[in-house]
């Protein structure tokens, strides 16, 4: 849904704080994805790195690097899904939708 089509989001003609529901839901849509897709490319390079390196120190250490840099960034990204789906467990809370109460 379009966070302008809710009509929670205007009033008469104004914007109100519940729009940044739809801002913020919307942004995470985007981004989730995007990470997961340069996180695929970056896997992608590091290992056409390696691969075409020919045995050469420096190439290598270089593939090496973007290989751990991006497996690190995975396990961030896997960490954070990790930390809000126990604290939804704990509390009871879904963080996945983001609300303000009225």
């Amino acid at each position: 849904m379009v966070w302008t089509q809710n009509p929670d989001y205007v009033q008469e003609g104004v914007p109100t704080i519940q729009g940044i529901e739809g801002i913020v839901t919307s942004i995470l849509n985007v981004i989730v994805p995007f990470v997961g897709i340069i996180l695929l490319i970056m896997l992608i390079v590091g290992g056409l790195q390696y691969i075409t390196s020919g045995g050469e120190v420096e190439q290598t250490t270089k593939a090496k690097k973007t290989l751990t840099s991006t497996l690190l960034g995975l396990i961030v990204v896997l960490g954070a899904w990790l930390i809000i789906k126990l604290i939804e467990e704990f509390t009871g809370l879904n963080l996945h939708e983001f609300k303000i109460p009225v």
